[in-house]
């Protein structure tokens, strides 16, 4: 009854091609953040120099959102 067993299985060897999604560690370069000129501004500041600083913060956020879109789409 244990005859069957007792034979070896002839082994064919082949390559064979398996798609497995395989994790790759994104190498985009690290983007500093740039120093806020909000973070700078004295409290004693003027109305005129609070709002000049906004709209420049304004303007460096949008660039710097820009390049981190560009890294994040990098590594996808």
């Amino acid at each position: 009854m244990l005859a069957g067993c007792a034979a070896t299985q002839e082994v064919i060897e082949r390559p064979v091609e398996v798609r497995v999604p395989v994790a790759v560690p994104c190498k985009a370069p690290e983007i500093p953040e740039p120093d806020w000129p909000l973070a700078k501004v004295p409290a004693t500041a003027s109305d005129f120099e609070f709002f000049r600083a906004a709209l420049v913060e304004l303007a460096l956020r949008a660039g710097y959102e820009v390049r981190l879109k560009v890294a994040v789409a990098a590594c996808q």
